[in-house]
């Protein structure tokens, strides 16, 4: 009768072991999803900040154009009623 019990607490204590160390692994899984999405997040807001400054300077650089081009073509419009 003895052995059984010990058979009984053996197993009890194996599937204890057994549910900790999954435990454990889901966690440290569920750990290394929070910093990838976290690394995610910061790449895409790093993107974000990226695609905002070149098309800050894409809009720089064509007013700038804008305004060479209007420079011109009023130094020929002058220049044509000479």
């Amino acid at each position: 009768m003895l052995v059984v019990y010990v058979i009984g607490a053996l197993v009890i204590v194996l599937g204890l072991l057994f549910l900790a160390r999954t435990l454990l692994r889901t966690l440290r899984k569920a750990a290394r999803l929070r910093a990838t999405a976290a690394r995610a997040k910061a790449d895409l807001v790093d993107r974000r900040g990226l695609l905002r400054a070149r098309v800050a300077a894409l809009g720089v650089a064509l007013a700038r154009r804008r305004r060479i081009d209007g420079e011109l073509q009023a130094a020929d419009a002058e220049g044509r009623h000479r």
